[in-house]
């Protein structure tokens, strides 16, 4: 068109950019906005739109709020672009408050803006902010929109609230993929891997073809299960039955329920079919090795990681654990050495918890909560109640080459105890607890949370990093597997 000697206007900007974000093309993406700076459309909110639209497509966030924050007449379309943007790039803290600013500035949010936002409230489990944002879907009378009950089933569902999610579910009309979906991956990550099933299998029989990412949750539900039999069927059947050549979250997933169930060696033998695996998936496995306490094949396969992958900070961790736990304290040290030599740091374990619209962080023997000394007392009245119930405190999860009083020591200081006791302190008789962890909950504290829900009578719902557990009267959900 240039060529021909034509001059593009506004309409022709927009189509160009839709095109280089579909193909990730950055490089040609920068060299439009040039041209649109050249012809002087930079100001025009429908092409500045479509250069958010793009930026964030080439994980160029920055670049679209940049974009954004120099567009002078800002319109629905504009806000939802840049919100989007940011929620899809991981960005949801700042999504969140430029959708506040979007309400501040007397912008009415339409169906596509809480589309947009819902995931950021689901990502980073503010369920009081979620609720908030329900309620003003319902005044906004959008509660009938299949996108967006879509993403209310998603949020209350990785929220801890799979019951709401369910009925959400229930409500909604003329069901597409994404909700049936989000109902079976909720289902899945509480553990409720029959309902995943029986869900899976009824949106088969409305005439809704699976796609891979329903595959994906339907596999996740039999790994929380140990349902190796059914994984298996439906692993096999993706191909045959519905055309869907596995991706790296399948193999993920059968790897994980393969470890999970302790055949560490099909695990292994699955992954190596694979094309190119990566360094996170030959890291299920690894982690399964800590858990069933394989030295030879964890070596094995870190060496496999290390070569995809050698910055990896979780599998050194973790091998260095595998060593400490098996009493192998000098390979532990070389381990932990190499990390320092690279300039490597493990991330703390960590547990919040919500609690009046605000968020509280605690990390194991972390002082600088305000109400720290507060909730030690509260931590040594749970631990007598505890002891005069039987509990024993299970020290083979604690990798420090330390006494056993010292070893019990820091299992009282877990963060997501920490977590639980300030919930308990700061709620209500009868609150439920909801507390989110970034690991995998040791041993020792899934059995400590289980006695604290019956001596406080209390539910207690804790997500770590890969399920809900829902521990109430002494039990867990998760029926010890996890």
């Amino acid at each position: 068109m240039r060529a021909s000697g034509n001059t593009p206007d506004h309409s022709v900007f927009p189509s160009v950019l839709k095109a280089c974000a579909f193909l990730l093309d950055l490089r040609l993406g920068e060299a439009v906005h040039g041209c649109i700076i050249r012809y002087g459309f930079d100001k025009d909110l429908y092409v500045a739109s479509s250069l958010i639209n793009m930026y964030s497509r080439c994980a160029r966030v920055e670049d679209s709020i940049r974009v954004f924050k120099i567009t002078r007449q800002r319109d629905t379309i504009s806000w939802n672009s840049v919100i989007a943007g940011c929620v899809q790039n991981g960005m949801f803290d700042e999504g969140l408050r430029l959708f506040r600013q979007m309400l501040k500035d007397n912008v009415i949010p339409g169906s596509v803006s809480f589309s947009s936002i819902m995931p950021a409230c689901a990502h980073l489990t503010t369920l009081n902010l979620g609720k908030q944002l329900h309620g003003y879907i319902m005044r906004c009378g959008f509660d009938d929109n299949v996108f967006i009950s879509s993403s209310l089933v998603d949020m209350y569902a990785k929220c801890g609230h799979i019951r709401t999610a369910g009925w959400i579910f229930g409500g909604i009309k003329g069901r597409d993929m994404v909700s049936w979906t989000a109902m079976i991956m909720g289902c899945a990550l509480h553990g409720y891997a029959e309902d995943a099933i029986s869900l899976f299998e009824q949106m088969k029989l409305e005439g809704i073809r699976p796609n891979h990412v329903a595959i994906t949750a339907i596999l996740t539900a039999c790994s929380h299960a140990g349902m190796i039999d059914e994984g298996r069927r439906y692993f096999d059947r993706m191909t045959e039955e519905y055309g869907i050549r596995p991706g790296l979250e399948h193999y993920a997933a059968m790897a994980d329920l393969y470890s999970r169930k302790g055949k560490l060696n099909d695990a292994y033998q699955l992954i190596s079919t694979m094309t190119t695996p990566t360094g996170t998936i030959w890291s299920l496995l690894l982690s399964a090795c800590r858990v069933h306490k394989n030295v030879d094949l964890a070596e094995k396969v870190a060496s496999k990681i290390f070569e995809v992958d050698p910055e990896n900070i979780g599998a050194r961790v973790l091998l260095s654990n595998i060593y400490a736990n098996d009493g192998r304290w000098k390979e532990a040290a070389k381990v932990r050495m190499t990390m320092r030599n690279m300039g490597i740091r493990k991330n703390p374990a960590c547990s919040w918890i919500e609690v009046k619209n605000k968020i509280h962080t605690f990390i194991a023997d972390d002082k600088s909560h305000p109400l720290h000394d507060e909730i030690n007392i509260a931590l040594c009245e749970l631990q007598e109640k505890m002891e005069l119930a039987g509990y024993v405190a299970d020290t083979s999860e604690v990798l420090h080459d330390v006494d056993d009083e010292q070893k019990k020591y820091l299992l009282y200081g877990h963060s997501e105890r920490r977590a639980i006791a300030f919930g308990i302190m700061s709620t209500p008789a009868g609150t439920t607890i909801r507390v989110i962890k970034n690991i995998r909950i040791c041993v020792d504290c899934h059995t400590a949370i289980k006695l604290i829900s019956k001596i406080v009578g209390r539910e207690i719902v804790v997500r770590d990093n890969s399920r809900f557990h829902h521990f109430r009267d002494g039990e867990c959900s998760c029926g010890e597997y996890w």
